[in-house]
């Protein structure tokens, strides 16, 4: 009856492990990319509403490049130290984007989206903020 319950409790912890290891993973992940949003987000709102642009942001470097890859939407490749803050080293495909929208008139609306691929699966996560002119 021992043998029966030990080889019993190990099964189930054999057929738990893969979940495990994907759950693991999967939160790694999505840690990984909520800093990097985060990190991105904050450099760009503690410079201001006069330098939320495409051309102030590129030129601070904080964008790859002041063209937009698509609509009001740039490129960024990392916040400030390379080696940690770069989508694509940090994550599985990874990339990162800033989308820029005027909200009103003195209201910059600012969204940072980190995309990466997990279990061939393509994942997201945007962050968000308003930037006002004070």
């Amino acid at each position: 009856m021992a043998s029966f319950l030990v080889a019993l409790c190990a099964a189930v912890l054999a057929a738990s492990i893969p979940t495990a290891t994907k759950s693991r993973l999967k939160a790694t992940y999505t840690g990984l990319a909520l800093s990097l949003a985060q990190k991105e987000l904050e450099a760009i709102r503690t410079r201001g509403y006069p330098n939320v642009s495409g051309d102030q942001l590129a030129s601070l470097g904080l964008l790859d490049s002041a063209t937009p890859v698509s609509a009001n939407t740039f490129s960024f490749t990392n916040v400030d130290q390379p080696l940690f803050d770069s989508p694509s080293r940090v994550l599985p495909n990874g990339q990162g984007f800033v989308t820029i929208e005027q909200a009103d008139l003195d209201l910059r609306r600012v969204v940072v989206t980190v995309q990466w691929t997990e279990n061939g699966r393509q994942r997201s996560l945007s962050l968000g903020t308003l930037v006002a002119n004070l």
